[in-house]
């Protein structure tokens, strides 16, 4: 047998270690490559948008590109606020700031959600064509939620991973995910909405000054007794003042109107004390509403009958529930719950979330939890709705995409248009109670109202590229001590989470007009960009494959017959 002469193992072996070096050197290098190509591919957003969108009127808008018209809306309009406020700010010698995009969860779990995804490719396309202007951060709230404590309204209000924070200097607003996405009937989302959310939000927060919330004082409101709901509103952006609705006018900068537990009637026609001639508090509330602002007011079981005010509200579509003895007398209904309830007796009802309609918007984001916060109205009295609006049943019809039942009434006059919609209910079963005694029982089709809100619509066109949607809103509590200092102040309790979503939600948004929606239920790939079919992405994706296969085979088989006849 031939052996290999001892002369030439040595350089069999360098040959041997060689090979080894020059293996984990390729095998490195790839990796190397690989990693700084991800990087770089992403930093950049070096992607293929193979995709068209459909129910569009320009069949040409992709998917996941982002618009040229979105980004000409954030380049006109909101990144020329932010130059200017950093050259004021540099005037001052401070630093200059920036739009900020902080996702509540780590960046591999906002790529793992696809709606958060789909956000995520708008902003970062912002970021990418305004790096200087726009800065997209992920944040970690389940490690450290401290990070998120100055965009919470109260202590014990919450924010949650899949929401998502803009920010620009003292401006802020918090918002879910669902925010910018369109929905059908059923609740289902079907397509995305997100440029012109995302382009509303940077408008609202680069050229806001903070509104004004003016608190009513004139008519025995005890805001002693409301001190953490001042703070809250204030810290949902307003600056807090009050008013005296018969002799102040309202300030030209404000934007919502409170009045907490009234105890004597607004003035207007058909009040004793009402002087003709004189400014009627009614007519201002009117006029300010008719600008497509807001107004809240919170009443429980122990409010007395304001025959002005409970007018002017019937035409919101709003009635304080009170029931009428033989004797003539009026009384409240006062709302006990023996079942669902945090007290002994009742009197302190847990609320149930309504979770269709217009009002099931407000609470979207709390009910989007495993166990949803609760929720209570103590010494409630019941809301009903005016018999002069048309009560419109929707009926679970899966045909039609609608799963759940709801009612909401409408009213249509001399060119207004107004909806009235529940927003927290009892649970059936809850009994209504006047005189000290029951006056009437809520069965599940027919339960007491705890929270309402009515809507105005309007939509005013400012430019060619924007409108601004102006609806006026007014929101009715049930309660008083729904909003008092213990109840707000406590985290056992998702009363703080509802006013600061009402606030949220009742905010005026500039609306860009010609930002289309995208479809993404239904879409195709681009064959006209991408002239692609499923056989040839086979065959493509298969050769590809094969082809490094084929490589390594060939020089496998090269080396060994090279080694065999040397």
């Amino acid at each position: 047998m031939n052996r290999e002469p001892e002369s030439n193992m040595p350089r069999r072996g360098a040959r041997r270690a060689v090979g080894a070096v020059i293996t984990m050197a390729v095998i490195a290098a790839v990796l190397v490559f690989n990693v700084l190509f991800s990087f770089v591919a992403d930093r950049f957003m070096w992607q293929a948008d193979a995709t068209v969108t459909k129910y569009t009127s320009r069949p040409e808008v992709s998917m996941y590109t982002p618009t040229e018209e979105f980004l000409a809306v954030v380049r006109d309009y909101a990144i020329p606020m932010v130059e200017e406020m950093n050259a004021k700010r540099a005037q001052n010698g401070e630093e200059p700031i920036t739009i900020n995009v902080k996702f509540c969860t780590e960046r591999d779990k906002v790529y793992e959600a696809d709606k958060l995804r789909m956000v995520q490719y708008s902003v970062l396309a912002l970021q990418k064509e305004f790096p200087d202007a726009v800065k997209v951060e992920y944040l970690n709230i389940e490690k450290n939620p401290s990070q998120v404590q100055k965009y919470k309204a109260t202590s014990s209000t919450n924010i949650y991973a899949h929401q998502i924070i803009f920010e620009f200097g003292t401006e802020y607003r918090v918002c879910s995910y669902d925010y910018f996405y369109l929905k059908n009937d059923a609740g289902e989302q079907w397509a995305y909405n997100g440029e012109q959310k995302i382009a509303s939000l940077l408008l609202a927060l680069t050229r806001a000054e903070s509104p004004i919330a003016a608190f009513i004082v004139n008519h025995g409101e005890q805001l002693d007794a409301c001190t953490s709901l001042q703070k809250l509103v204030q810290r949902a952006g307003f600056d807090v003042v009050t008013i005296d609705l018969s002799k102040d006018e309202i300030p030209a900068d404000c934007r919502l109107l409170i009045s907490y537990d009234p105890q004597t009637d607004f003035l207007g026609l058909g009040n004793e004390a009402y002087v003709e001639g004189e400014p009627s508090e009614i007519d201002k509330l009117d006029r300010f509403l008719d600008k497509a602002y807001s107004f809240m007011l919170f009443v429980d079981a122990d409010t007395p009958e304001m025959p002005v005010l409970d007018e002017y509200m019937e035409e919101w579509g709003i009635v304080v529930g009170r029931a009428e003895n033989a004797d003539g007398e009026i009384d409240n209904l006062l709302i006990r719950d023996e079942t669902n309830k945090l007290d002994k007796d009742g009197y302190i009802p847990l609320a149930e979330y309504v979770t269709a309609g217009g009002g099931a918007a407000i609470t979207e984001d709390m009910r989007d939890v495993a166990y949803p916060a609760k929720v209570v109205f103590p010494n409630a009295v019941s809301i009903a709705m005016s018999e002069s609006y048309r009560k419109t049943h929707v009926v679970p019809d899966d045909t039609n995409g609608v799963t759940e039942a709801y009612v909401y009434g409408s009213y249509y006059r001399n060119g207004v248009s107004r909806y009235f919609h529940d927003v927290f209910k009892t649970t059936a079963g809850a009994a209504a109670e006047a005189f000290g005694k029951q006056y009437q029982v809520a069965t599940d089709l027919q339960r007491f109202n705890l929270m309402t809100l009515s809507i105005e619509s309007r939509t005013v066109m400012e430019t060619n590229y924007l409108s601004t949607q102006e609806p006026s809103y007014v929101a009715v509590f049930g309660s008083t001590e729904f909003a008092s200092d213990t109840i707000l102040d406590s985290a056992a309790y998702g009363n703080a989470d509802v006013l600061t979503a009402t606030l949220r939600h009742m905010g005026r948004e500039v609306m860009p007009a010609d930002l289309e929606f995208k479809a993404f239920k239904i879409y195709d790939v681009d064959t006209d960009v991408y002239p692609v079919n499923i056989r040839s992405s086979i065959a493509t994706t298969a050769l590809m494959t094969l082809i490094p296969i084929a490589v390594c085979i060939a020089a496998g088989v090269a080396v060994g017959v090279r080694r065999k006849y040397r």
